[in-house]
């Protein structure tokens, strides 16, 4: 009696690397979809996704640092959605996206499929962590350097 061969390799399902990636960072999917290119021995591929992980972590804190000084609007409140939306959407478009039809073409749905418990985790606590670093970032500058900050809008009447 033959049995199937069971899958030599374990992925990440590269379509939830992206779609987890908008919620937990580009970072969180370049990392995970760098895991996977290095799995299957693509070693351009695997550099190219490190670089957009990169290129994210340098977003997210460029961000953080620039924030207290962005200018005060009516559309303040959107920067860093809009901002985060196209550099999300630049990854998909330039790495993000590639994995997907590269495993379904090679590998189909014959890949041992990784669960997504530690991944997710890890995602939450970076979110979490870089909250908190936001936060004390611009409560430390408040408090150090009152001055520093522009001047605010004028209350509505």
């Amino acid at each position: 009696m033959a049995y199937p061969k069971s899958p030599a390799i374990a992925l990440w399902n590269p379509v939830w690397t992206v779609i987890w990636s908008y919620i937990f960072t580009p970072v969180f999917g370049a990392f995970l979809q760098r895991t996977n290119w290095s799995e299957m021995g693509e070693r351009d591929r695997t550099a190219n996704s490190n670089m957009w992980m990169v290129l994210g972590l340098v977003f997210m804190f460029g961000y953080l640092i620039l924030e207290p000084w962005l200018p005060e609007s009516n559309y303040e409140n959107f920067y860093f959605l809009g901002s985060y939306t196209l550099f999300y959407a630049a990854w998909v478009i330039f790495d993000g996206w590639a994995q997907v039809p590269f495993v379904r073409d090679r590998y189909g749905d014959n890949y041992h499929h990784r669960l997504w418990g530690k991944p997710i985790m890890l995602g939450a606590g970076g979110l979490v962590l870089w909250m908190m670093m936001s936060l004390t970032y611009v409560i430390g500058i408040i408090t150090l350097f009152p001055d520093v900050l522009p001047p605010q809008l004028p209350p509505k009447p």
